[in-house]
């Protein structure tokens, strides 16, 4: 039997809780110790995504079953429920200058996902109710900054609000305008590695780079907005970390730990 989940808090938080009754339809928890978990495939839009079963004891004695999802999971359905999304991020803001302040979402605005279980690891989600906004693109945009990483954190502490994954090529026209990060290019077929940043990702990241024509795969990081006018300190600081574990070209004294090779020249005022 399907389950049909609207869209709260914690389904952001990467976890949701099935219904006592609904439970027998997903797995056997007889079967389970309860405080464990275990690994499931979880379908949605045509990709496969990591996630667990949770068996969880709570404090008050209850037993309750839990699905947890993997972060790449958590990133798509903020995307497919934007709405819901930025509406409970914008009402927690709201909740910490008044504390009595209720994350809800109203009737009209609810959005819905289906949990239809396939099998004892396997479960796909779909969407049932979506509702579009007129700002669904900027939203979209917000997160993948992280935006309201960065606006909830109680400090200005966090100088990097996010890290992506490793990234083919292919994919570069989906983050060119990421703005003031410090990007890492490589080339994995001459093992080589290039280190830079930029206030637009897409005005430096571009193939055929001269510093690394080869280079296949990149990843950056975002940095915080306090910490713009120090963009090419991160940058510097980095190259010279990596230049103390990897071969390089700068000539900077190394542990030479990988195969790879920094091919950065410039290391600024850093000495050795």
């Amino acid at each position: 039997m399907e389950y049909y989940k609207k869209i709260d808090k914690s389904f952001f938080d990467g976890k949701t809780t099935i219904p006592e009754q609904y439970v027998p339809y997903f797995i056997e928890p007889q079967n389970e110790m309860w405080g464990s978990s275990r690994k499931v495939k979880i379908k949605f839009q045509g990709k496969d995504f990591d996630g667990n079963y949770c068996f969880v004891s709570q404090s008050s004695g209850r037993r309750v079953f839990q699905i947890s999802f993997d972060g790449a999971l958590v990133k798509a359905l903020k995307n497919e429920f934007i709405q819901s999304y930025f509406v409970i991020e914008s009402q927690k803001l709201l909740k910490k200058e008044n504390s009595k302040f209720h994350t809800s979402i109203v009737g009209g605005n609810q959005e819905v996902v289906i949990f239809k279980p396939i099998s004892n690891d396997e479960v796909e989600l779909v969407t049932f109710i979506r509702v579009p906004t007129s700002y669904d693109n900027i939203f979209k945009k917000f997160v993948e900054a992280n935006v309201f990483g960065w606006l909830s954190n109680e400090s200005s502490n966090q100088m990097i609000t996010k890290y992506s994954s490793w990234i083919d090529i292919g994919e570069l026209n989906q983050h060119v305008n990421q703005n003031h990060v410090v990007y890492y290019l490589v080339d994995d077929n001459k093992k080589q590695i290039y280190i830079g940043s930029a206030k637009v990702l897409g005005s430096r990241v571009k193939p055929g780079r001269s510093e690394i024509p080869g280079w296949n795969k990149f990843m950056y990081a975002i940095v915080h907005p306090d910490f713009h006018a120090h963009l090419k300190e991160i940058e510097y600081h980095t190259i010279n970390s990596f230049a103390r574990f990897f071969a390089n070209n700068g000539k900077k004294s190394t542990l030479s730990l990988s195969e790879y090779t920094l091919v950065n020249k410039d290391y600024k005022y850093y000495r050795d």
